[in-house]
């Protein structure tokens, strides 16, 4: 079978460079339109879009009526990003072969990337009327939606994919992330669990329950989700990859590296895998492996900004500050909205201290999210071990006007009142925290060392638990 695979893509090159010969030297010839079909697939197939759309021109001077040559000059123009005239062949095609829902389903797909949504979904539904895989049409009608950011809309389309085919696999995906953002993620659990009612063995319904458990957070189910969906297909990589992720976050580290074993067993080295691998052996406190599948995830791909970000938090975990900065950089390089990398860089610059950069980057990932407590605890500490309390407390002042409801913000307020010396003030803070929430008071202990402070908050606790 390897050979006569290796026979057909020798004979395939062969004809590619009698082509190209032909061309060079500027002689008449002629193909018939199968033959053309496929050289120009080979061009496809190699990314050379230019020579590609070469070919099929000359092919069309020779077969002008050809429908699948102009599909194929439609999809070579998608791919050069010049859409205006992958619709205009996509039309002529269609003029050809009126009943090729195919053709319907790219015209829709292109009228969506130039902002047509509504003419995407016009074309559409008339496909409804002579498809026969009217899942895939049902789909693509969702897909104009959510590209609206109708989805509410997208949804009510995904399901009706999945009513003709439950082992639509992307309807079953764009489902979930439509009632996520609409906030029906909870509700749509029955929804799944009934399609696995009708098909107990679609391992798609079984990976889709599993991803939205996820999202909710209840990765004990999602770990069960998705071993349902491996017992179904054994050999079903992307589930290996998921429940590793739902294993990591109920700390079961080394069985979550079992399963990204088998995953790579699958499919091989991808830089997912490795940076699957990676974070794994982070989580394990194997450092040394951990930057070492990193690295291999890099030299797959130089734009994988998780590794760059998994290569920056080991080398911290090792005290390699100045080093971790350089892979931070390059993961905010890519992506200079990720909080995550702003925040990681922004601790690392203060580490080393670059206090200036530190507070720019702080100050940036306020701007993005101006309600994210946990950034005004880290940034107000950067200025509360630089000795400028002030502005500390002006941080955490600012960041209660934004989460009233917060207690940690009141927490860590009472703390830079204390050092600030203002104490009754911070009595009085210390109340408002204990009423949001009692239990988190212990968090004061981690910045008090002195016992008589330390005893003050603990008669103004006591006495709250008492009169409780």
């Amino acid at each position: 079978m390897a050979e006569e695979y290796k026979k057909r893509q020798e004979e395939i090159q062969k004809l590619v460079s009698d082509f190209e010969l032909k061309v060079k030297d500027n002689l008449d010839f002629y193909y018939d339109s199968e033959t053309y079909e496929k050289i120009i697939k080979w061009y496809i197939d190699n990314h050379k879009f230019k020579f590609g759309l070469k070919a099929v021109n000359i092919a069309l001077s020779q077969h002008n009526f050809s429908s699948d040559l102009l599909i194929q000059r439609a999809n070579i123009l998608i791919a050069l990003q010049n859409f205006s005239d992958s619709l205009s062949s996509l039309e002529r095609a269609h003029s050809l072969n009126p009943k090729d829902e195919n053709i319907f389903i790219l015209i829709g797909q292109v009228k969506i990337i130039l902002g047509d949504s509504s003419g995407a979904i016009k074309v559409l539904k008339k496909a409804l009327i002579i498809s026969e895989n009217k899942d895939e049409i049902y789909y693509q009608i969702g897909l104009a939606f959510q590209s609206d950011k109708k989805f509410k809309k997208a949804s009510k389309y995904f399901k009706k994919s999945i009513e003709f085919n439950l082992n639509h696999e992307n309807a079953l995906y764009d489902l979930a992330y439509c009632l996520e953002i609409t906030g029906e993620l909870e509700n749509s659990i029955e929804y799944y669990k009934k399609f696995i009612d009708e098909d107990p063995y679609s391992e798609y319904a079984w990976f889709n329950l599993g991803n939205i458990y996820v999202k909710l957070g209840k990765f004990d189910a999602a770990v069960e989700a998705f071993d349902f969906a491996i017992a179904i297909d054994e050999e079903y990589s992307s589930a290996y990859i998921n429940i590793s992720e739902a294993l990591i976050k109920v700390e079961k580290y080394n069985k979550a590296k079992t399963y990204l074993d088998r995953s790579f067993e699958l499919d091989g080295p991808s830089p997912e895998i490795f940076s699957c691998l990676g974070n794994v052996n982070y989580y394990l406190e194997d450092y040394s492996s951990s930057i070492k599948y990193y690295q291999k995830s890099i030299k797959i791909d130089q734009m994988f900004k998780e590794s760059y970000f998994g290569l920056g938090k080991s080398l911290s975990k090792l005290d390699k500050w100045f080093e971790a900065i350089h892979f931070f950089k390059k993961a905010y390089k890519i992506d200079n909205k990720n909080l995550e990398y702003i925040k990681s860089l922004a601790y690392a610059e203060f580490k080393v201290g670059n206090l200036v950069s530190s507070i720019d980057l702080y100050s940036r990932a306020l701007e993005i999210q101006p309600d994210g407590y946990k950034t005004s605890l880290d940034f107000s500490l950067i200025y509360y071990e630089s000795g400028d309390i002030d502005k500390a407390i002006d941080i955490i002042d600012k960041a209660i006007e934004e989460l009233p409801g917060e207690s940690l913000l009141y927490y860590r307020l009472v703390i830079y009142l204390m050092d600030a010396g203002r104490y009754k003030e911070s009595i009085n803070v210390l109340e408002s925290a204990l009423s949001l929430n009692f239990e988190n008071h212990e968090v004061l202990f981690d910045f008090v060392p002195n016992f008589e402070s330390q005893s003050a908050l603990i008669r103004v606790i006591n006495q709250f638990k008492n009169n409780k």
